[in-house]
């Protein structure tokens, strides 16, 4: 880092254009965007990473309010623009041009048309949610760029707001609970606390002991989902499960996004701090049954992997699951991509590297209509058809390339804390700069086979194969598993896989089941009846194991 002399502060940009307190710095070629703040936004230095988001009206459609902030954006390539600042001074100008980091095109290759421009500056790197970070910098209002061939645009943009901590309000019939992890404070070097939303039972009598739901949220969710849990149970007459109960929402944020409840390299023991520090905390408190039967596991999503690991790998905690679309659970099928066996995530040739196999993948892909899945596509040439990583109502949305790459722009060296990124810190090692490793590369999608091969102690369904004595007992007698066949994520490809593993165990068959239903997809699945019977079925499981309360009000 340099200083100037006549007590002028720097700003340190990595991809942008220096700039000083006047805010005169040089420009280069094509349009930029200027950032500034002022002191009564934050009266000291900052540093983190700048984001430009952008917007483009005249192809937006008419109907999406949203701002460019509360991007990025599945539905189409929002334009974002990024860079690292250090030291940044109220006053001080940054010039964020075709040298930033960009996504889908350096800033001067926009096309022609008018965008509405926001920035964030993440100070943080605690959660998924830059939003949920305190001491985060960003605008409120828009500004307007308007770029024009052979003209070089400019729009000042005013980092006016700063983000604060969460508050958890007080909400009939939720408490709020957290408690310092050991665990975690050592491993991160700084402060952890677990946090969880507890859902008192209907009709909760302080005297009388329950049972415990224990949900992991899925991506992006955390603790504070309880409220809406606490409004549904209230919905429902506060029946079965809700009268015998305890409906405890966890909180599986980290620094890299999603922790998904395992041991990680990068994360650091989280699996262990919610069985031996939380759960413990939490009975100690309130008038839990601490046996497995009475701790029972839902989730959904990144939440439904996360129960899936919990209830195979600590089984003499949990004593039974309901899980639905999780995450990748058999890694042949990591979405779409065979991780043992590809080479690459984005299905085409790359770094000179060609193949009979990619080739015809590669010709195969001109016939295809842009945005279309075809029939049978997942009978077609793989490669083609791993290209894609969300999916509505048959057509694709979203790539895996497009995914990628604008995580490296949010977060450079995987460190993000979205979808991809948040995989690469809980199923892989950490690189050489102490960040999660890559699993490809997001430039090119080339596979980094060592990485790959780490994966493996996470697969689900290759520790089933490996080791069916232990885990099949489990999958036939405690885990309850549904996706929809047209899951948006093809998160159903995974689970078709340990279906077929599950169904040929020579094990003795119990309540356990996993379920592929027709024609419902990540979100839908919620309104089928394998999905609504499963309060229920806990019921069952309670009564059963003579948990279940006297219905009766």
């Amino acid at each position: 880092m340099k200083r100037w002399a006549c007590g002028l502060v720097v700003v340190w940009v990595v991809g942008g254009t220096l700039a000083s307190l006047q805010g005169e710095g040089p420009r280069g070629a094509g349009p930029v965007v200027r950032v500034k703040f002022d002191a009564g936004t934050c009266a000291h230095p900052v540093s983190g990473r700048l984001v430009v988001l952008m917007k483009r009206r005249d192809v937006s459609r008419a109907a999406d309010r949203r701002a460019p902030i509360d991007g990025p954006f599945w539905e189409e390539e929002q334009p974002l623009f990024a860079l690292d600042v250090k030291d940044l001074a109220p006053g001080a100008w940054v010039e964020v041009g075709a040298g930033a980091a960009a996504f889908p095109e350096p800033m001067d290759r926009l096309e022609p048309g008018t965008y509405d421009v926001q920035a964030r500056l993440d100070t943080q790197r605690l959660d998924s949610d830059w939003k949920r970070e305190p001491g985060n910098l960003y605008s409120k209002g828009r500004a307007v760029l308007e770029v024009k061939p052979g003209e070089q645009g400019t729009a000042e943009v005013e980092l006016d707001a700063v983000t604060s901590e969460p508050t958890r309000s007080a909400v009939d019939g939720v408490e709020w609970f957290s408690v310092r992890s050991e665990l975690l404070s050592a491993f991160r070097e700084r402060e952890v606390v677990l946090r969880a939303g507890v859902v008192l039972p209907a009709g909760y009598d302080p005297k009388v002991t329950y049972a415990a739901v224990y949900e992991v949220p899925g991506f992006g969710g955390n603790d504070q989902d309880a409220v809406g849990r606490a409004r549904r149970i209230k919905r429902s007459g506060g029946e079965g499960i809700a009268r015998s109960a305890f409906w405890v929402v966890l909180d599986p944020e980290g620094p890299n996004g999603h922790t998904l409840f395992v041991d990680s390299d990068n994360n650091g023991p989280c699996g262990r701090a919610l069985v031996e520090e939380l759960i413990p905390a939490l009975e100690k408190k309130y008038p839990l049954v601490a046996q497995p039967a009475a701790r029972v596991l839902r989730g959904h999503s990144s939440g439904g992997w996360s129960t899936l690991w919990l209830a195979t790998e600590y089984p003499a905690t949990f004593g039974a699951c309901w899980s639905s679309s999780p995450d990748p659970v058999d890694f042949r099928r990591f979405q779409l991509t065979d991780l043992y066996a590809a080479h690459w995530f984005y299905g085409f040739p790359v770094n000179g590297l060609r193949s009979t196999e990619a080739h015809e993948a590669e010709q195969w892909a001109r016939k295809v209509p842009q945005g279309v899945i075809p029939a049978g596509a997942s009978e077609g040439p793989a490669a083609v058809d791993r290209l894609v990583s969300y999916r509505r109502d048959g057509r694709a949305v979203m790539t895996v390339e497009r995914e990628a790459r604008g995580e490296d722009v949010l977060g450079p060296d995987n460190t993000s804390g979205q979808q991809w990124d948040s995989w690469f810190a809980a199923w892989g090692p950490r690189n050489e700069r102490g960040n999660p490793a890559a699993l490809f590369d997001p430039a090119t999608g080339l596979i980094d086979r060592g990485v790959a091969d780490r994966y493996r102690r996470y697969d689900i369904a290759d520790r089933l194969r490996r080791d069916p004595g232990q885990y099949g007992p489990l999958f036939a007698g405690r885990i309850r598993l549904v996706v929809g066949d047209a899951d948006n994520f093809f998160l159903n490809e995974a689970v078709s896989l340990l279906k077929k593993d599950v169904d040929g165990l020579a094990v003795a068959r119990g309540t356990g089941y996993i379920k592929v239903v027709a024609g419902k997809d990540h979100s839908s699945v919620f309104n089928s009846d394998e999905v609504r019977a499963f309060e229920d079925e806990m019921a069952d499981h309670l009564r059963e194991a003579g948990l279940l309360k006297d219905q009766s009000p």
